[in-house]
């Protein structure tokens, strides 16, 4: 797990620093675009929006500014924003767009799967750009995303016509029965599972694959909750692999779906005590939610960091847990601000890192930062930015953990004051 950060870094498109475009911003707003330059060239890309973003306020028609901030949203794989900014760039220049913006416009679609919209704006780009080599060999991904999604349409067809074929089955459907199991999950759990054994063999009877993997999904899940190792390590087994055969990869949503399986994996056996799988699973987990890009910045991935730190520590390899914490940290505050509850949850995390690494000091630190954090808010605030948290009940089991875990180091720091002044005198 200490190489989770050694995935490839796709290289971002270097930003704009032609004036061409620029010559009606103010030079308040070229300074600013020029620091944010600045910060793409250290791979600073969080900085360089936040100046790009300056920039577009002082002279928000300036195509430039547009597309460098796209460019630096890509970095991070913020998709949505990458094709806000590079549609209005395009806008804005409109002949006089460079290829760059159309590259970057299409680009952004084709990650967030829609791949039909790329290649609309794919086709403008060529009109213009007929020779640009950045936007043919673009093109080559999309039409193999648009071939993709011609197929799994055809397999969608095929699955509901498999489905209108079973409806004769009425309430033992597969999809009725995984329903049925849904709502008994949180309450009675336990009843949960023999539905969803029919479920499943109701689905693999009428061949709908989709309807397997979700009630496979919910197995699993109820598993954890039971804290039935052993059977939800297979269960998520079984979605991986079912998910890993339907599931394209090209497809955001279908990747984080894997990902998310992955991790439900890694969750698993490291509770079966099987931690070099479990280690295995969360740096996939992680690869598929950061596609491979150690620079994205999702909340997804900054949950995986945490659970493949908790492995590691319980391997006792806290130092290098203490580094998944603090990459966790920085997703974190880059999200959701300084005050957030999952801050104060990371903070926590990190405070037993430390703590195993012998950092008392830095330890302390981190837990009287994580109570502070929580003292600010409600229960609810705290149950609503939490949802790993179910009830007000678990709260305070982790609050009341927390408080107890420091008072454990407080009084071994003083001891250890204590001896050295002893020794001293």
């Amino acid at each position: 797990m200490s190489h989770i950060f050694g995935c490839k870094q796709t290289p971002p498109t270097p930003p704009t620093t032609s004036d061409e475009e620029s010559s009606g911003s103010t030079s308040d707003a070229e300074t600013k675009k020029k620091k944010g330059n600045r910060a793409m060239g250290k791979k600073k890309y969080p900085k360089a929006i936040k100046y790009y973003s300056k920039a577009i306020k002082i002279d928000p028609e300036n195509a430039t500014y547009h597309l460098n901030r796209a460019i630096a949203n890509s970095a991070l794989e913020l998709w949505k924003d990458a094709e806000l900014d590079a549609a209005k760039a395009v806008e804005l220049a409109d002949q006089q767009a460079p290829a760059k913006s159309h590259y970057q416009l299409v680009r952004a679609r084709l990650r967030r799967g829609r791949c039909l919209e790329a290649r609309e704006a794919l086709k403008l780009g060529l009109q213009r750009f007929s020779e640009d080599k950045a936007l043919q060999q673009l093109g080559k991904e999309v039409d193999r995303a648009v071939a993709l999604l011609e197929a799994k349409r055809r397999k969608e067809e095929e699955e509901e016509e498999e489905r209108s074929a079973a409806k004769s089955a009425g309430p033992c459907g597969a999809k009725a029965l995984t329903d049925q199991a849904r709502q008994l999950s949180e309450r009675q759990p336990e009843a949960a599972l023999p539905l969803l054994e029919e479920a499943l063999q109701a689905a693999r009877q009428a061949r709908q694959r989709r309807e397997e993997i979700n009630a496979q999904s919910l197995m699993g899940k109820v598993q954890l909750k039971l804290r039935r190792w052993a059977e939800a390590v297979a269960s998520w087994e079984a979605v991986v692999q079912l998910e890993g055969e339907q599931f394209s990869m090209e497809v955001l949503e279908e990747r984080l779906a894997l990902s998310n399986a992955q991790n439900n994996l890694g969750i698993a056996l490291k509770n079966a005590q099987r931690l070099g799988e479990a280690s295995s699973a969360f740096q996939e987990a992680y690869r598929l939610a950061t596609n491979g890009d150690d620079k994205v910045a999702t909340h997804q991935a900054s949950q995986i960091l945490q659970n493949a730190a908790q492995c590691l520590l319980a391997q006792g390899r806290a130092v290098e847990a203490k580094g998944l914490c603090e990459r966790s940290q920085e997703i974190c505050l880059r999200l959701f601000g300084e005050k957030h509850g999952t801050l104060a949850l990371g903070h926590l995390a990190l405070a037993r890192c430390c703590r195993a690494a012998g950092d008392l000091r830095a330890a302390i630190q981190s837990y009287a930062k994580s109570l502070e954090l929580f003292g600010e808010k409600t229960t609810e605030d705290c149950l609503a930015e939490l949802p790993e948290l179910p009830n007000a009940q678990r709260l305070e089991q982790v609050l009341a953990t927390a408080r107890q875990e420091l008072a454990q180091l407080v009084h071994l720091a003083e001891q250890a004051k204590a001896s050295a002044g002893y020794a001293e005198g």
